[in-house]
């Protein structure tokens, strides 16, 4: 059970890695980022706003693209949490 109280400090730790990843993140990595983890956008949505596209039949749009760019971004993420610089939980 989350106490308000518990809930006000994860948005605000949450609002700070976002200030962080911001500063970390390279501009594409952002865009990714912030449509995926903030915006809670889908990937589809994300890779056609920067304009990626398939040659292969059946396949989302950049998916390749987004796959490589959210892989960097999760790995930027847990070492900005892990050298301590964001408070979480």
């Amino acid at each position: 059970r989350i106490v308000l109280s518990d809930s006000m400090d994860i948005e605000k730790n949450a609002a700070k890695l976002h200030k962080k990843m911001k500063e970390v993140l390279k501009p594409n990595e952002w865009i990714v980022y912030k449509g995926l983890f903030v915006d809670n956008l889908e990937e589809t949505q994300v890779a056609e706003s920067l304009g990626y596209m398939s040659t292969e039949k059946n396949r989302n749009p950049g998916y390749k693209q987004i796959k490589n760019l959210k892989k960097n971004i999760i790995d930027k993420v847990k070492a900005v949490l892990k050298k301590g610089e964001v408070d979480f939980l």
